[in-house]
């Protein structure tokens, strides 16, 4: 049994409903008119037949977490490819499927918030590194559903606040298949943004995997 589908499906009709119905089909358009409702039920059933298809071709990942993360990038590249099908500008597409992804980003956050809030010295969603800060060597992990050895992370020294390099994303060498960084970035990479301001945090950031970096580099201050 798909879990990712039987979990996240109504998720992702809710979210997609809500990121579209009402908006523009075409950027700056009003003369081609509004998604409707039965205009995104139509995308997800497209994206989901889409996603039946191409989830039996992806590559076997070694932990939960990263076996759920890429069959989510791969249904996030199949609504995607809905919208392109229906005609959408591919720049639009991905504003688009970016919205509807932040509605459920939003709702993991306010989980891994209060699971952080749980862990001693965890007061955050995106202060996953583990171990004793500012020390080199110190031990070094990622919470569900970035655990290793589905993602590999590098601690940084620094005196204050969090730092690491993450060196393998399973969702980034998927989308780099795909030949769709810019997806990527915008529906996935650029949400970590607003997910560290939801708890009172900065996140800088200069490398991404997908894009061609070495690593993924997370500043949290």
């Amino acid at each position: 049994m798909d879990y990712v589908r039987l979990v996240y499906r109504l998720l992702a009709t809710g979210a997609a409903r809500h990121a579209l119905v009402g908006r523009n089909r075409t950027s700056g358009s009003a003369d081609r008119g509004r998604f409707t409702r039965p205009d995104v039920d139509g995308l997800l059933k497209h994206a989901w037949r889409l996603y039946g298809d191409e989830s039996v071709t992806l590559p076997v990942e070694p932990t939960i977490g990263s076996r759920m993360n890429v069959r989510l990038a791969c249904f996030t590249m199949s609504f995607f490819k809905a919208l392109i099908a229906a005609g959408t500008e591919r720049q639009y597409a991905i504003e688009l499927v970016a919205d509807a992804t932040w509605r459920i980003y939003r709702i993991w956050s306010v989980i891994a918030s209060t699971l952080a809030h749980l862990r001693p010295g965890k007061r955050t969603a995106l202060a996953f590194a583990v171990g004793k800060r500012g020390k080199t060597g110190g031990a070094v992990s990622l919470t569900f559903p970035f655990n290793a050895p589905g993602y590999v992370i590098e601690v940084v020294p620094v005196e204050a606040g969090t730092a690491f390099n993450v060196l393998r994303c399973p969702v980034a060498d998927y989308f780099r298949t795909q030949d769709a960084a810019d997806l990527c970035t915008s529906s996935w990479c650029n949400l970590d943004y607003p997910l560290a301001e939801l708890t009172g945090e900065k996140l800088v950031r200069t490398s991404t995997l997908v894009t061609g970096g070495r690593h993924c580099d997370f500043r949290l201050s």
